[in-house]
């Protein structure tokens, strides 16, 4: 059983190979490398977040974050909103779950894994999930009033977090899609 101290503490790599944990209810948990289909689908998502928020002015998107969710778990988000007036600490982990988590599936994940990080980042505040399968090409997004899926030419909107953000989901795998 590992606290935020000791996780914090851990070295990035273990002899040539660069390592990445979290630390989930006190068990550390290697993460798996991510692979291009991945990453590329993740910077889709994070460019056109970014891009949307910025312009209009309605917080922060990050990639890659670390979040210290509650207890002894720490998360890394693909992709995380924080709506304004939210303090993102710049020398430790922000405290709690972004407003909006998107976590993109690769094929390492499994689904139990996948439930278990929606289940943490609800229960750290967030108020909603978005679970990207670029192999499917789909989203599903999660909130606390159940699920829904949207793929091709559906629009992927949030009027409650990203009032005005309207984008097909197709769009969203562009780059994925050109490889």
């Amino acid at each position: 059983m590992l606290t935020i101290e000791e996780f914090l503490r851990l070295p990035d790599s273990v002899g040539e190979r660069d390592v990445r944990y979290e630390l989930v209810e006190g068990e550390l948990v290697e993460l798996q490398p991510e692979m291009l289909l991945h990453n590329l689908g993740r910077d889709d998502v994070l460019i056109t977040l970014m891009k949307f928020v910025k312009d209009s002015g309605l917080g922060s998107v990050i990639g890659l974050q670390w979040f210290h969710l509650f207890g002894n778990t720490v998360r890394r988000v693909d992709v995380a909103l924080m709506k304004t007036g939210r303090e993102l600490p710049l020398y430790k982990l922000p405290e709690g779950a972004p407003d909006l988590a998107v976590e993109v599936v690769s094929p390492a994940n499994t689904p139990r894994e996948i439930d278990q990080r929606i289940s943490h980042y609800f229960a750290a505040g967030c108020k909603r999930v978005w679970v990207f399968y670029p192999e499917h090409r789909e989203v599903y997004i999660h909130g606390l009033a159940g699920v829904s899926r949207r793929r091709g030419g559906d629009l992927l909107e949030d009027a409650e977090l990203l009032p005005g953000f309207s984008e097909k989901v197709s769009s969203l795998f562009d780059q994925a899609e050109h490889q």
